[in-house]
């Protein structure tokens, strides 16, 4: 048999070669190629793109805009706020044109201040308060000490408690009372009608009593717009002041001040209070007086807000006392998380600088 029979095929060369490379894996593979062939020069660092759109020599525009477009911009935006700030104006003018000055609109039980309540709220006031956040006051046997915190009474009674020769006033009475005065005008009330001269307790001369140890404290109502003490029956706690047992309904009850010692721990130690008020400018042991007849408040220009001194003569010394002080009359709601018909203040007397 000759070679060529004897030969056999070769098995490798007649099997078929397989590819076995992803289609996907190839893909990535020719995008990488793709962008290994860019160029530096056809990239864009982002500082240069930022500087472009900053400023674009080129096409001569600032942020994107040429200067017509941001003159056009400008403009727009000019007329467009002083349209908007005309309008705001223009009913700013028209609220303060249909608004009264000298009386406000809702008063009394038709205003916030009866919310969650059906009274009407009254509050009350002190001073001295050389500090308007603290309500300490400091009764001392230095004699620097007493003018500065007297100082602070005084400033108040010059602005608030002096009714000046042009204000326009009445003498008020029952028969004459604040709520039949003509418009504008105010009742007769000024300091000098409770501390008749130098030689009161609470006069300047006595450094409103620092100078004796013996302070005298003035306590207010606020100001509450067209608010009278409303009829009906006192408060138990002032029929038994003076001395009463049953109380009947009254028209035009006045407002009466008492103030005691706000912890039980205290009441032993505040004791020989007196009180000055209209109605006893000598001094009176029990409670100050606030006359039915100096209500409404009305805003009048002349207006002095009636008060009460009350002055505490045995202090104990380095001690300090709290003191509550509550306004009665019938239907005013006195509460003493709100503050409501009371004020708070401390005293303390000491003999150190």
């Amino acid at each position: 048999m000759s070679d060529r029979e004897i030969e056999q095929a070769d098995p490798a060369k007649d099997v078929p070669v397989v590819s076995t490379t992803d289609p996907a894996e190839t893909k990535l593979v020719d995008q990488g190629q793709s962008k290994a062939k860019v160029t530096p020069k056809e990239k864009k660092s982002v500082l240069q793109a930022l500087l472009n759109f900053v400023y674009n020599p080129q096409q001569k525009t600032v942020l994107g805009r040429s200067s017509l477009n941001w003159a056009k911009l400008a403009l727009f935006y000019s007329i467009f706020f002083f349209c908007l700030g005309s309008f705001f104006v223009g009913f700013l003018y028209l609220f303060a044109l249909f608004t009264d000055s000298n009386e406000p609109r809702y008063t009394n039980t038709e205003s916030t201040m009866a919310v969650r309540t059906t009274a009407t709220v009254v509050g009350l006031g002190f001073r001295p308060q050389p500090k308007i956040d603290d309500n300490l006051i400091r009764v001392t046997n230095n004699k620097q000490q007493q003018e500065q915190i007297a100082s602070s009474l005084s400033l108040f009674r010059q602005v608030y408690l002096t009714q000046k020769s042009d204000a326009k006033t009445e003498v008020c009475s029952a028969n004459n009372p604040a709520s039949e005065l003509p418009h504008g005008f105010a009742c007769e009330f000024d300091w000098s009608d409770i501390v008749k001269n130098d030689d009161h307790p609470c006069s300047e001369k006595n450094l409103y009593g620092f100078q004796q140890e013996q302070p005298c404290v003035l306590v207010k109502l606020n100001k509450v717009y067209g608010w009278t003490p409303s009829p009906g029956r006192l408060p138990e706690h002032i029929v038994k002041l003076q001395g009463g047992h049953n109380s009947a309904a009254i028209q035009d009850p006045d407002v009466y001040i008492t103030c005691e010692a706000a912890h039980p721990a205290d009441k032993d130690v505040l004791t020989g209070l007196v009180y000055y008020s209209m109605d006893n400018p000598n001094g009176s042991p029990s409670y100050g007086t606030i006359p039915n007849h100096f209500f409404p408040y009305r805003n009048a220009p002349g207006h002095v807000q009636p008060f009460v001194l009350v002055q505490f003569k045995n202090l104990p010394l380095d001690r300090l006392v709290s003191v509550t002080c509550r306004a009665w009359a019938p239907h005013l709601e006195q509460e003493t998380r709100t503050m409501r018909g009371l004020v708070n203040f401390a005293l303390y007397r000491s003999h150190k600088s």
